[in-house]
């Protein structure tokens, strides 16, 4: 999948997460630097230099030898690591963007103005003050049980479900929000933007809280599936919708939405969006053949979209969580032999009890192909780490 252009740019990818974004611009021909939590094996081998994120001030100079910067996951209050000087080297949304677009509770407003379907949704403030004076009857629109989720963050692991008012009000704290919980099958929307113009490159299935991968939280997220399966009329509302929102919150480069398709089919609810590139981004490029982040910054830097983009096959991708601390007993960088292996730890990484492990990646020409060979790649991670024999 390597792209036609050899554009040496040096771009510093940063973010909790940035192996998916940073092999991928090595692929595409860019010098990719990257600054994560995480410092996978992958992520170092595609980047010209890893720069653990912690502490933030390494970035300093970092950022000002670089052409371009790429935000990852967990970049919405990033304002502070940028000089003003600086800004114009974000090849996406602009910070300010990208934080008033990821507020959940700003979005909820947005989206009743705009009367696109979504879960009714206030803060826990509000929710807690509604219990107080109403003697304890919650009187909003919600019904238990309620979603409830920090206002900023992705990846789903602190999101709650309430079933009570005495649940309800451990969350009095203006950092969250408090959902109407819809039951039904989770969904995403892929799209690339120069900000005047959208593309839908991917709709794919979510993977939310499997047990199967140990999923810390039932709303935590377990992977990708693409394409969406089946292919509907559900697949297309949820393209123009994101497509409408792309262009109504002036987005640029990648951005996905989320959402949840109600247990009869009959509707999808917006859940949030995210405005830079997704966990879906390996799935997406090896069922479609696009590279991304190249695709992203033609979009961003030269109003150039792709003009037709066809899934070729299904894709998967399955996280591993650990259940309880675990340390990775054999060396997983087996390059082409154990090539369904990405986000890899080192030998002796020790991973604690909730933290993704790694992920499994599976193609084929079915769906069903392409889910079995990523659970082949799954029983080798499994069978590659194990309980630390003393835990604290």
């Amino acid at each position: 999948m390597m792209a036609e252009n050899r554009n040496r740019d040096k771009i510093l990818a940063v973010g909790y997460s940035v192996r998916h974004i940073v092999c991928s611009g090595s692929r595409a021909g860019y010098e990719m630097y990257a600054a994560d939590a995480f410092g996978d094996v992958d992520t170092r081998r595609c980047a010209k230099r890893y720069i653990p994120l912690e502490p933030l001030s390494n970035l300093s100079h970092e950022i000002g030898a670089m052409d371009g910067i790429i935000l990852g996951s967990g970049m919405e209050n990033a304002n502070f690591l940028f000089e003003k000087r600086d800004m114009a080297k974000i090849w996406g949304n602009p910070i300010d963007t990208v934080k008033r677009v990821s507020n959940k509770a700003w979005l909820a407003t947005q989206l009743d103005d705009l009367n696109v379907p979504h879960p009714h949704t206030c803060t826990c403030i509000r929710a807690i003050e509604e219990l107080k004076e109403k003697e304890g009857r919650l009187k909003l629109k919600l019904r238990y049980p309620v979603v409830v989720k920090p206002i900023y963050g992705g990846g789903g692991t602190k999101n709650k479900l309430c079933w009570n008012d005495k649940e309800l009000t451990r969350f009095a704290n203006c950092d969250f929000i408090c959902q109407e919980y819809i039951r039904g099958r989770h969904a995403s929307v892929s799209t690339l933007s120069t900000g005047k113009e959208v593309v839908s490159v991917a709709v794919n299935e979510q993977l939310i809280g499997l047990d199967s991968l140990h999923a810390p939280g039932s709303f935590s997220y377990c992977g990708n599936i693409t394409p969406f399966h089946p292919v509907s009329r559900l697949a297309e509302q949820m393209c123009e919708i994101a497509e409408f929102l792309t262009l109504k919150f002036g987005l640029k480069g990648s951005n996905g939405f989320d959402f949840v398709i109600s247990a009869d089919d009959s509707q999808p609810f917006l859940i949030e969006v995210n405005p830079r590139f997704q966990g879906s981004l390996d799935t997406v490029e090896l069922s479609t053949g696009l590279n991304l982040v190249d695709g992203a910054i033609k979009a961003v830097r030269k109003s150039i979209l792709p003009e037709r983009i066809t899934t070729h096959r299904y894709a998967v991708k399955l996280i591993l969580y650990a259940e309880r601390d675990m340390v990775v007993k054999r060396d997983l960088d087996g390059g082409i032999s154990i090539g369904g292996i990405a986000d890899i730890p080192a030998k002796g990484t020790v991973i604690r009890s909730g933290q993704p492990i790694a992920s499994c990646i599976g193609v084929g020409d079915k769906r069903a192909t392409a889910i079995n060979a990523a659970m082949e790649h799954l029983a080798l991670l499994k069978s590659s780490v194990s309980p630390l024999p003393f835990t604290r």
